[in-house]
């Protein structure tokens, strides 16, 4: 039986020596040189490694303490860029995150096919350097295989009643795989804004363009403007899931 020695007030305050040396904080069998029973919170520096004379090493911004399996010392992973964290299967990932707004109009120059909207090469984030956008086109990359959320909010203006569609367009198979349409009831000249906000499987091996079509020619507009104010109106977004 191991023999437990507590110190006079301190096992009061749950604090247990015991006589291998361990201490418990809030358990009077400690299982390890320091075991506690409840949660930790760490003010300012964490060390990891090292030797009975040595600091070890401290995660710094950009860093995060990776597990490498049962019985194998965890390790810092560091990240430069902007992102935030999730779990895919178990290990801690950086999501993608793709955020970009439009500097200027752009109308469609076609009304045959979807055109990847030009102009939409403001970028707020791109975490993993995979979007490009021009004057006079766009298209991008996942790093991954996953489930990506999509967020389009798209102001639209055109000379008739139409059927304008916004999303995202699968360059690799030619085929929409998230859009938003609906019927342009406003009067010539008017704005409409089409949002789009939904979570679709994403294949690394593909390439992908935020697009807009139309059965007639179509503006999508950078910046809302009126009597009430002005500002940036159309703006994609996406962040991996899963």
């Amino acid at each position: 039986m191991k023999k437990i020695i507590t110190l006079l007030g301190l096992a009061s305050c749950g604090v247990f020596f015991a006589q291998t040396g361990n201490v418990g904080i809030n358990t009077s069998v400690p299982q390890k040189t320091l075991h506690i029973n409840g949660s930790v919170q760490l003010t300012n520096e964490f060390n990891v490694g090292g030797t009975a004379s040595t600091a070890g090493s401290a995660g710094s911004a950009g860093q995060f303490l990776q597990s490498n399996g049962p019985g194998v010392a965890p390790s810092w992973t560091s990240y430069t860029g902007s992102g935030t964290l999730i779990l895919v299967n178990g290990t801690p990932t950086v999501a993608q995150e793709i955020t970009v707004q439009m500097t200027a109009n752009y109308t469609t120059t076609s009304t045959s096919t979807p055109q990847a909207i030009g102009n939409l090469n403001n970028e707020i984030i791109d975490n993993q350097n995979r979007y490009v956008g021009t004057a006079a086109t766009n298209s991008f990359t996942v790093g991954a295989n996953g489930t990506y959320q999509v967020t389009i909010n798209a102001q639209l203006s055109t000379t008739q009643f139409d059927n304008p569609v916004v999303g995202i367009w699968d360059n690799t198979t030619n085929a929409w795989v998230a859009r938003v349409n609906d019927q342009f009831m406003a009067d010539t000249g008017d704005l409409q804004t089409y949002t789009l906000i939904t979570s679709i499987a994403m294949l690394a091996s593909h390439t992908y363009s935020f697009r807009v079509t139309n059965t007639s020619f179509v503006t999508v507009r950078a910046f809302s403007s009126g009597t009430t104010g002005s500002g940036p109106v159309t703006q994609v977004t996406l962040r991996r899931l899963n």
